[in-house]
């Protein structure tokens, strides 16, 4: 099974085609390197004691460095230092092999309708937590956060061109980006999923799961077409940080192809930068 990477969400895009199209009322979802420390080599001097060593821990995703001070061998003739080592150059990353549902997802959907977004802006919620970037056209927006029936609280924010049309209808793009510590309590990545499979596959057409890993936050997307009789897609991400502290559901409904581009941005751009 391939995993869905942010670098790699841009040649899933090529595969993709969509036209724009009328619906039903659509159901709407809410989301309820270390580097190993080196081992200080401690000199075998016998008239000296070992030398001191300071260890500094850097922050959560840095790797922990320790620097030591060794003090000069008695001997008098200092070994010729060793050449230094060019660092190998990093390895380009492997083109992704297109997913099963992706593909499906592009056939099933068609060709029609602009290809591109004039241009995009950065948005947050209204705490200032959360934060992408959707497209400029995309202007009604709503960063609230709220409690869900369990009384936990989940922070959000939405995009759309019309989000009380993308409520309505299956004809309105948009994207939802949700992600909660209280809930992360009680549920992750998969079940944060598998409580919305139900609901859609009702309405959609389910096109099966893939694993996501974009080197921050790691999860499942689930793919959906033919939602509502039309061609629309939509595409639910479950993820959580390598500390599992939160999680993240991210729902980007796609009606014509260039919601495939904004459906990309969405994913190569969403962070957590506060407290949820």
């Amino acid at each position: 099974m391939t995993t869905i990477t942010r670098t790699g969400a841009a040649l899933l895009a090529l595969a993709f085609f969509l036209a724009a199209c009328g619906g039903d009322d659509a159901p709407v979802a809410e989301l309820a390197a270390t580097t190993e420390p080196a081992e200080d080599e401690e000199p075998t001097v016998p008239p000296a004691p070992p030398a001191p060593t300071t260890e500094e821990e850097s922050g959560v995703k840095d790797a922990p460095t320790i620097e030591a001070t060794v003090p000069p061998a008695p001997t008098p003739t200092a070994a010729p230092a060793s050449p230094p080592v060019a660092p190998a150059a990093p390895a380009a990353p492997p083109a992704p092999a297109m997913t099963e549902a992706m593909e499906q997802f592009g056939e099933d959907m068609g060709a029609g309708g602009a290809t591109s977004y004039d241009s995009y802006v950065t948005i947050t919620d209204d705490t200032g937590a959360i934060q992408l970037d959707v497209p400029a056209e995309w202007t009604d927006i709503d960063g609230r956060p709220y409690t869900d029936d369990q009384g936990r609280q989940l922070f959000d924010v939405r995009a759309s061109p019309d989000l009380q049309g993308y409520l309505d209808t299956w004809d309105v793009p948009a994207v939802i980006v949700t992600a909660s510590r209280e809930v992360a309590q009680t549920e992750n990545e998969v079940t944060l999923l598998d409580e919305l499979v139900g609901p859609f596959s009702e309405a959609c057409t389910y096109l099966g799961r893939e694993p996501y890993d974009d080197g921050l936050y790691v999860g499942q997307v689930d793919v959906f077409d033919s939602c509502g009789g039309t061609p629309t897609g939509y595409i639910i991400l479950g993820a959580v940080p390598s500390s599992r502290a939160f999680v993240i559901r991210v729902q980007v409904q796609v009606v014509e192809e260039r919601d495939i581009e904004a459906l990309i941005q969405a994913l190569n751009t969403f962070v957590i930068v506060g407290d949820v």
